[in-house]
């Protein structure tokens, strides 16, 4: 009888573990893959002089940014004749959501975008895709980044996904992360090349929520539309960051589309 006791006592203390394991890990995994929750937003600075300010923030392409030579205010304050204003904050490895929560939760970064800014270059979206989340983890963060930027009179350029080598950027991932990509891949139902996905994504969030005339999409056509030439003399030699040639031909279409909206509203 007491042998009994024991043995009922052992399998729902087993039961019981395998339970709370089980939350736990449906609690992790559903952190990990739902969208950014949108924030309380906090308001930056206003500036009243006629110094136009650009920011770059996102992910390492914007980290990037602030090494490379910048031709961009140059090039806007020879066209507009205005004093001109470019900075950059960036971290490696981040996704949509990630930045987002960033502007909330990482000091520097809150620092940063404080200071205020008429437009807002955003790199998002590159992680979302070699991490293969859904196209609706990153259509709702986007979202909440962009009414974060409207709701603080900032113009969000956002940089659609480029057309970097994402079947390279895979292989290059350790196999305990490859196996984590592949389990996404099934979970969301995201291709291995999953840039067009991602693209779409962007499109139909501007046409449900009427963003047309509110953002610019820094098209990826614009300035990276032959993939293997561009692979070769854009790209740094992992075929996913952008070399000092790639930052410079990215930047004068930013110059251009800030310029042309500069001119048609103001």
């Amino acid at each position: 009888m007491i042998y009994n006791y024991k043995k009922i006592i052992f399998i729902i203390a087993t039961l019981s573990c395998t339970g709370i394991s089980y939350l736990f890990l449906w609690k992790k995994l559903y952190s990990y893959y739902s969208p950014a929750n949108e924030r309380s937003i906090y308001y930056t600075r206003k500036h009243k002089n006629d110094t136009l300010r650009i920011a770059y923030i996102g992910d390492s392409w914007a980290y990037g940014h602030k090494y490379h030579t910048c031709q961009l205010a140059t090039i806007i304050e020879n066209c507009l004749h205005c004093p001109v204003t470019i900075e950059s904050y960036g971290i490696g490895g981040l996704t949509s959501k990630e930045i987002y929560h960033a502007l909330f939760e990482i000091d520097n970064f809150k620092r940063f975008i404080e200071k205020g800014y008429d437009y807002c270059y955003i790199s998002a979206g590159i992680n979302d895709a070699n991490k293969k989340m859904s196209s609706l983890y990153y259509k709702e963060s986007m979202d909440c980044i962009i009414r974060f930027m409207i709701a603080n009179h900032i113009h969000p350029l956002i940089q659609e996904i480029p057309d970097y080598n994402i079947q390279r950027a895979f292989e290059r991932q350790t196999t305990k992360k490859k196996l984590i990509r592949r389990v996404s891949m099934v979970v969301n139902g995201t291709k291995l090349d999953c840039k067009q996905q991602f693209r779409d994504a962007l499109n139909e969030l501007i046409k449900a929520k009427e963003y047309q005339n509110k953002v610019t999409v820094i098209r990826y056509k614009s300035w990276n539309n032959n993939y293997e030439k561009d692979l070769r003399e854009l790209y740094i030699e992992d075929q996913m960051h952008l070399n000092d040639k790639g930052y410079a031909v990215l930047d004068s279409v930013i110059a251009n589309e800030i310029i042309n909206r500069f001119q048609n509203y103001n």
